[in-house]
């Protein structure tokens, strides 16, 4: 039987053992390596997180944008502007300025 034989139980169960170990192995690389299917659903997660960050700071560009036309073109919106950074008042207007202290008029002790 030396040279046409079948194979012996335990030479199949040899091979089928490192059929088994190369399948295993196969997937854990599929799963778990550089460029496994976790590490796609770690890029997945991270890709949406930046599409997130990206609506937001979009939008917040077209705030900044409609900000800057105003400044520009709008007469009342620097006025306004003006009046609230730099206290400046039209003739004839006061300003009143009330404090925050802790509630006790000054001079007066608890």
């Amino acid at each position: 039987m030396l040279g046409g034989g079948a194979a012996s139980p335990s030479r199949q169960r040899v091979v089928l053992m490192i059929a088994a170990a190369a399948a295993t192995a196969l997937v854990g690389i599929v799963m778990f390596g550089s460029r496994g299917v976790l590490h796609l659903r770690t890029l997945t997660a991270e890709r949406v997180e930046l599409d997130r960050r990206i609506a937001i700071l979009l939008h917040e560009n077209e705030h900044l944008r409609s900000r800057v036309h105003r400044l520009r073109t709008d007469d009342r919106t620097l006025e306004r502007l003006a009046r609230e950074q730099l206290g400046f008042t039209r003739p004839g207007e006061i300003i009143y300025r009330f404090g925050t202290g802790s509630g006790s008029a000054p001079g007066v002790s608890p």
